[in-house]
């Protein structure tokens, strides 16, 4: 297996599985509308009930996993949770005791 063109093992992502995927989803999706859009214009039936149904789930869940691994691929680096930059600083706002606002100048 060739392993030049795969991040490093630490980062989890390994970028040519998930772009073949992500192609995968965008043909299975274009797929899915087609026959979402055949389903719709064809007439009324337990048949045609049954092929928007199966169109429309296969559509919605291809976008939805296609739009999360483009996220991944062409978002922008994150930094893991564990590791921040500065520890967080207390809160110095104080609580305003209510009806102490001062009126609107007219």
């Amino acid at each position: 297996m060739n392993t030049d063109d795969r991040t490093p093992r630490g980062s989890g992502v390994d970028v040519r599985r998930a772009q073949r995927w992500f192609w995968i989803l965008t043909v299975s999706a274009v797929l899915a509308m087609g026959a979402l859009y055949q389903g719709l214009r064809s007439a009324p039936g337990p048949g045609t009930g049954i092929l928007v149904l199966i169109s429309g789930l296969v559509l919605a869940a291809s976008v939805v996993q296609a739009a999360r691994i483009l996220a991944v691929l062409a978002g922008p680096p994150r930094l893991p949770r564990r590791l921040r930059l500065r520890p967080p600083r207390p809160r110095t706002t104080t609580a305003r005791v209510s009806g102490t606002r001062p009126p609107k100048a007219r």
